[in-house]
């Protein structure tokens, strides 16, 4: 219950905060995007207070459906086969596939923040678009023109910074909070890595479905991704783009 009520909050929160920026043109789109994303991060924090607080919490309740998933799992023969634990007892499989599903849903928060990130901008092309037939509003540049703020690139710095040295010496129980960290830190700096990869395209006069496939195929491998990673580094702290621009 909990999680739809998260995905409706997603959908919901950046349309009633960003239609009164876009209106008043007084920040720039990406900036009210962020206002869009910190408002719907506001309603999931406050979401999984409200749960902690009315009973079991959100993790609480998956953990519980991981060992559930992971027991049931662990007996079928053809899940065992396929990720090569034939040879394992029943309780190892288990407890491999308990840490499996403890990885991936430990990530959740980092993935929830992404997903608003996306829908917020998503949605701010939509509503602008549907304002400008009555209001001049700013409607959003290329992509390829995207970079984010400098106040955005030195909070997730800073925190991703924090979150590693409390980790790392031991305040923080397990390594969760670094994870959803790492993720953020990841995420932003390859989106900014496929602006620079776009703009390179395009400056190069390759064609816009070129571009896309190349900025696509880069993601969704790792190399590529970790490329795009250093790129986009490179992009905020040298600006490759200003000189791409400039050539």
């Amino acid at each position: 219950m909990y999680l739809l009520l998260i995905y409706f909050l997603i959908l919901v929160v950046p349309v009633a905060v960003m239609p009164r920026y876009i209106k008043s043109g007084s920040a720039s789109p990406y900036r009210i995007v962020l206002y869009g994303t910190i408002g719907t991060a506001a309603a999931i924090v406050i979401v999984f207070m409200a749960a902690s607080m009315s009973g079991q919490g959100i993790f609480a309740q998956i953990s519980g459906m991981i060992e559930t998933m992971a027991a049931e799992l662990a007996k079928n023969p053809m899940v065992a086969e396929t990720l090569g634990m034939a040879s394992a007892s029943q309780a190892e499989r288990t407890k491999m596939l308990t840490q499996l599903y403890d990885n991936v849903f430990a990530v959740m928060p980092a993935c929830l923040m992404i997903l608003g990130l996306v829908v917020s901008y998503v949605e701010y092309i939509i509503i602008s678009r549907i304002m400008a037939r009555r209001f001049q509003v700013k409607r959003m540049p290329k992509f390829r023109e995207f970079s984010w703020p400098g106040s955005a690139f030195m909070g997730v710095m800073g925190m991703y910074l924090i979150s590693w040295v409390l980790t790392a010496t031991g305040v923080f129980a397990d390594n969760m909070v670094y994870m959803n960290m790492d993720m953020l830190f990841n995420f932003v700096f390859s989106i900014q890595g496929v602006s620079v990869v776009l703009m390179f395209c395009h400056m190069k006069r390759v064609p816009k479905a070129a571009g896309v496939v190349i900025a696509v195929v880069m993601w969704m491998i790792y190399v590529g991704r970790m490329a795009l990673l250093i790129i986009g580094m490179f992009d905020l702290i040298l600006g490759l783009k200003r000189r791409i621009k400039g050539r």
